[in-house]
């Protein structure tokens, strides 16, 4: 009897320590990104903030990111030469202000370091978009232009995994206005390994969401693409599974459709659009077009009024003296942050 109630205790003990242990592994809501040790890509990392609020979890990121990972897969994202001396907060837009050799990190590993801080943060409820300022200059990219405001969506997921072949461009996408009727613009810099065409990297990024406040998506949420591809006389065909036949409460099928015919045929190599079905003509019944047929773009349906979207926050070519920044009394601007150990 006794070994028998040892046996059921130790049994109990065990089920109870293995509850334990997959309690304290399931996956974290929050990760924080570092660069991988070959610096070919980033990783990401479950990580529990200690914190619920969102200005403590940015101090604790930006922490981390420059803290010793002592893990032989990834290294610190943020490099010992460059710091960030303080942060501002302000309407969701996050500033961070570094000092120290920025320039002398190779270009590669910039874009690197950049997407690794912007997945993190952006995970921040509070955060929106990410700003980087370099000696109180707006960081510039490789070419000499202003990178502006960034989301995680700047970035396509293994843009990493060919970091040689490495691409980036600025794209045109076209989003629901907020009463279903019309699309609006939203323009968008992202980066992206050159294994991965340009017009599905356009797709991915409409099928993500808009970054605009105001705008909605035009496809539905669980729609699959089957397979994408451009004739040799710029027809792109795009062919979804049955999802995309699902109607979205409070936009019309021509939204829908439109949505991503004036996004794809922005791009040089394409004329017209031919949108299938698991290889079939889809079934939407209010549109106004063949859908039987390649369907050219339509001007008519873009709303330039809606929506006026800027990513600057800064002039174009103005920058922010050293010291010359609003008081932490401005109700607009959030108050100076300063990292501390």
């Amino acid at each position: 009897m006794k070994r028998l109630v040892s046996l059921l205790l130790c049994l109990a003990l065990s089920f109870t320590v293995f509850m334990g242990c997959s309690f304290k592994g399931t996956a974290s809501d929050k990760q924080i990104y570092y660069l991988s040790t070959d610096k070919t890509s980033i990783t990401a990392v479950d990580y529990d903030y200690s914190s619920d609020d969102g200005r403590a979890q940015i101090k604790e990121a930006l922490k981390m990111l420059a803290g010793d990972t002592e893990d032989i897969d990834y290294i610190t994202t943020i490099p010992s030469s460059i710091e960030v001396s303080r942060w501002e907060l302000s309407d969701g837009a996050l500033n961070l202000f570094f000092i120290g050799d920025y320039d002398s990190i190779d270009v590669y590993t910039e874009i690197l370091v950049r997407a690794a801080i912007v997945k993190t943060l952006t995970q921040i409820e509070d955060v929106k978009n990410v700003s980087i300022y370099v000696n109180n200059k707006p960081l510039v990219d490789s070419s000499g232009e202003a990178v502006g405001a960034m989301t995680a969506e700047t970035f396509i997921e293994d843009f990493g995994q060919e970091t040689d072949s490495l691409l980036s461009t600025d794209l045109t996408l076209y989003f629901a206005s907020a009463d279903g009727m019309s699309l609006v613009e939203e323009n968008r810099s992202v980066y992206y390994s050159s294994n991965v065409t340009i017009e599905k990297v356009v797709m991915e990024q409409l099928m993500k969401g808009p970054s605009t406040e105001g705008l909605l998506s035009a496809i539905p949420d669980s729609t699959k693409i089957n397979s994408i591809s451009v004739t040799e006389n710029g027809v792109c065909i795009v062919n979804f599974d049955s999802s995309f036949e699902t109607a979205i409460s409070g936009i019309t099928e021509n939204v829908t459709l439109y949505s991503i015919i004036d996004s794809l045929t922005k791009l040089d190599n394409i004329k017209q659009v031919q949108i299938l079905v698991n290889g079939s003509t889809p079934h939407l019944s209010n549109v106004d077009v063949d859908l039987s047929a390649p369907i050219s773009r339509n001007e008519d349906i873009i709303n330039k009024t809606s929506v006026e979207e800027d990513y600057t926050i800064f002039e174009e070519d103005g920058f922010i003296p050293e010291g010359d920044f609003a008081s932490p009394e401005d109700e607009n601007i959030s108050e100076e942050e300063i990292l501390q150990e």
